[in-house]
């Protein structure tokens, strides 16, 4: 852990000048130095520097991509959501069993379940 005392401000290593800016920030650092906090300030910098260096035009047009199809995707399935709330709320009674399997025969209801089911044995397979 490391104090900056007035001595140590008052004899810069680096033989500059101290003056009150210099000791006012030296007192509002103390803290994260004592906190260790300072090193996660500096990582963080780091961490932008290092992105700003590997951001190049193919990969921000990858990111750009990635984030309209997740929020195509977002978009489609609250679309569909809120259809079927509105569907279901409409009808006087909620749907009996003999209803929901007479559901099933439905080829959209059929392409759904059948997504479903894929995406379920696409993530089984990749654990």
């Amino acid at each position: 852990m490391t104090n900056l005392s007035e001595e140590t401000l008052a004899t810069s290593a680096a033989g500059l000048p101290v003056t009150p800016g210099l000791t006012a920030l030296m007192a509002k650092i103390q803290p994260l130095i004592d906190g260790g906090r300072l090193d996660n300030i500096v990582d963080v910098l780091s961490l932008v520097s290092d992105m700003t260096d590997l951001l190049d035009a193919a990969m921000v047009e990858k990111l750009a991509r990635l984030f309209e199809n997740a929020t195509a995707a977002t978009w489609t399935v609250s679309n569909a959501v809120r259809l079927a709330k509105a569907e279901v709320a409409a009808a006087p009674e909620p749907p009996g069993a003999y209803a929901l399997i007479k559901l099933l025969n439905d080829p959209d209801t059929r392409k759904g379940v059948a997504v479903v089911l894929k995406t379920l044995n696409v993530i089984g397979r990749q654990l």
